[in-house]
């Protein structure tokens, strides 16, 4: 190879390289405008989660235990008979606990066992919304003597969220218009968009005390609406 064609090469390969930015550039930062967009959608539930209980104390473990069986065998049968085939029944807390008597104040002892408590809790799941009242009125006069929550929710959850998150969408692009018609901007797109987690819904709690059946009056339940929210963060860039 010849002298002249090595320098030409060489002279190619030196064009070909592109130019490295120096220190100096600056990279010219977007402008954005940033909003929180809400939705809401409202529906009336289809499912309910309602926890009962049995607690049975005695002096002696087998006693309260055994009591315990007896009576949440009959609970158990009780609210059987009111579900439907898709409706479920689980355990879903068993416990046999010890109770203590404190000495008295100038007394130098350990606190001593006097008893024990047993309880057994059930977790019902129906889809049978208009029989709430009767299922806690069987479940009571069954045996029942605790109901630790009742929730009401949405089988089809995700579908509310879906159209919560388009209003929240919607609600977004609105505000984000009249920033940028009040800053005299124009909207380019969308930077980046985040959803934050959807609250869980509080339950409400009961206590439900033994009555006589003569005297018991149809326990009312009102459902009311579920309520799924959305926030939805957007940044847009504006030019």
């Amino acid at each position: 190879m010849s002298t002249t064609r090595v320098h030409v090469i060489t002279a190619m390969l030196i064009w070909l390289i592109p130019p490295v930015a120096s220190a100096d550039d600056k990279v010219e930062p977007r402008r954005t405008i940033a909003v929180s967009g809400q939705g809401e959608v409202k529906a009336a539930p289809d499912t309910v989660l309602v926890s009962f209980a049995v607690e049975t104390s005695a002096a002696h473990a087998g006693d309260a235990t055994a009591e315990n069986a007896k009576r949440s065998a009959a609970v158990s049968a009780a609210i059987k008979a009111l579900l439907d085939a898709k409706d479920t029944l689980t355990t879903s807390r068993y416990g046999l606990e010890p109770r203590y008597e404190n000495p008295k104040p100038g007394e130098l002892r350990e606190p001593r066992i006097i008893g024990y408590v047993a309880r057994n809790e059930v977790q019902v799941e129906s889809h049978k919304i208009d029989a709430v009242g009767a299922l806690i009125d069987a479940a009571t006069g069954a045996g029942a003597n605790r109901i630790s929550s009742l929730q009401f929710s949405l089988s089809q959850r995700a579908e509310a969220q879906r159209a919560a998150l388009e209003k929240a969408g919607s609600d977004a692009r609105a505000q984000a218009e009249s920033v940028a018609k009040g800053l005299g901007v124009r909207l380019k797109g969308v930077v980046s968009a985040a959803t934050s987690a959807a609250p869980v819904p509080v339950p409400r709690f009961f206590e439900a005390r033994a009555m006589a059946a003569e005297a018991r009056p149809a326990t009312p339940i009102e459902p009311g609406e579920v309520s799924v929210n959305v926030t939805l963060q957007v940044t847009y860039e504006i030019e």
